[in-house]
């Protein structure tokens, strides 16, 4: 799931289940091993894994912090201030992950016919949302004194630039409903899910070539698609040259590029036991800490961004404004996915998971309780994150200036959404 348009976005493969914990335990010094033991992951190689639901509802605090757009504490953290990532691609990664586990175990145990229907009708579910979403907001502009335009609008926070995202009212509402069922309007902070729709839909296809030995093929096809996208001039600066579908969310999350990091994050769930067989070796144990001085090393360059709303003291100036600019336009974007930020996704996911292998208990003690419920009802917490945007826009304390009041707003709203989660308020009618 991700952010806003790919216009202007702020300046924000992953591992199988079971990936790190094989690496670290593997070079964990003799002194604390009994320690690292007691605080370790108990894998029980489930299907369903906690630490993805806990990476999951972690990563909400950062597309909340954005989607509700006002400064706060929470800003710090979100604005890539961890590294060149947003909560898009982590979102993305971590669907093509499960999808791999779940899926590549049905499609061993009963073969790919098995596995065709479930992902067409999870890729059905995701479209009526969508779909439902799309039209619910679009509903609402008929309603006097509501302003709709943090729904209804993008405005780009470099240019100052406003995109309309829906039809003119005076287009009457078939122009609507048209729109809304080719996914060609819609709430920004919903777009993703969109791409979503897309990625289920040719997720049979993928499992069909890892089926028949062809993962070389498919993973060459990819990297050729993306690179052809990568490469290729735009007519318009940061706009996507090459929209297969023509839906809306290809402004931000184009598929030509997005299939990249979904197509393998599949192929790593789907061959997790020989990922892990190869990692466990002595040879390769390096690797988890080569990304975690990776993924330190993006934290100290994003730090370097000029950006004016961050106080002077937050940032660095080990690389000057111009060169950092230069750097980022190269190979951070994020509507085509930067070579950059593919890294740098990599190499955090691993270190983010690792340390999550290492130290589970503790960390699931103090942060579990909240976040892992909202990673296990991702798509209703996306779903009603949107119309608690327009609330919040709408009272004067949507648009204060207050540092702490903002900060409280932040926290507030994950609050509450948590709050919904626990209660099951709506899940009747909401998808979970």
């Amino acid at each position: 799931m991700g952010n806003g348009n790919g216009n202007g976005n702020r300046p924000h493969l992953a591992t199988s289940t079971g990936l790190c914990y094989d690496m670290i335990s593997l070079n964990l010094p003799a002194a604390s091993a009994g320690r690292s033991q007691g605080w370790a992951f108990p894998d029980s190689h489930a299907t369903r894994d906690p630490r993805l639901d806990l990476l999951r509802g972690l990563v909400f605090v950062l597309l909340f912090a954005v989607h509700f757009d006002v400064f706060s504490v929470f800003t710090y953290l979100s604005w890539e201030r961890i590294g060149v990532v947003s909560s898009a691609e982590t979102f993305v990664a971590l669907a093509g992950i499960v999808v791999g586990i779940v899926f590549g175990r049905k499609m061993r145990a009963d073969g790919l016919r098995a596995c065709v229907r479930p992902m067409l009708a999870r890729a059905w579910d995701l479209y009526k949302a969508n779909l439902l979403v799309i039209l619910l907001v679009g509903a609402l502009r008929y309603l006097p004194g509501l302003d709709m335009d943090s729904v209804t609008t993008f405005s780009d926070p470099y240019t100052g630039a406003i995109y309309p995202l829906y039809p003119l009212l005076s287009e009457g509402a078939f122009k609507l409903v048209l729109d809304a069922t080719l996914l060609r309007c819609g709430p920004h902070q919903f777009q993703v899910i969109g791409l979503y729709v897309v990625l289920f839909l040719l997720s049979p296809l993928v499992l069909y070539c890892i089926d028949r030995r062809k993962t070389r093929w498919l993973s060459a096809a990819s990297f050729a698609l993306y690179a052809y996208n990568f490469f290729l001039p735009e007519t318009v600066s940061g706009t996507a040259e090459i929209r297969l579908t023509g839906a809306q969310f290809e402004y931000a999350f184009p598929l030509a590029a997005w299939q990249l990091l979904y197509v393998h994050a599949v192929i790593a769930g789907v061959f997790k036991e020989q990922i892990v067989e190869f990692l466990s070796r002595p040879s390769s144990r390096w690797l988890v800490w080569l990304s975690a001085t990776l993924a330190l090393g993006f934290m100290v360059f994003t730090l370097n961004h000029p950006m004016d709303k961050f106080p002077e003291w937050t940032r660095l100036h080990l690389i000057g404004s111009a060169q950092f600019l230069d750097l980022y336009g190269r190979f951070f974007l994020k509507h085509n996915l930067g070579p950059g930020r593919l890294l740098n996704e990599v190499v955090l996911f691993i270190s983010l998971f690792a340390l999550l292998t290492v130290c589970w208990r503790p960390i699931e003690r103090a942060l579990g309780w909240f976040f892992i419920p909202l990673g296990r009802a991702s798509l209703y917490v996306f779903t009603v994150h949107i119309f608690l945007v327009l609330l919040v826009d709408n009272l004067p304390l949507g648009h204060s200036e207050n540092f702490v009041l903002n900060s409280l707003l932040h926290a507030g709203v994950l609050a509450v959404v948590w709050w919904c989660v626990k209660k099951e308020w709506l899940f009747r009618w909401v998808p979970h």
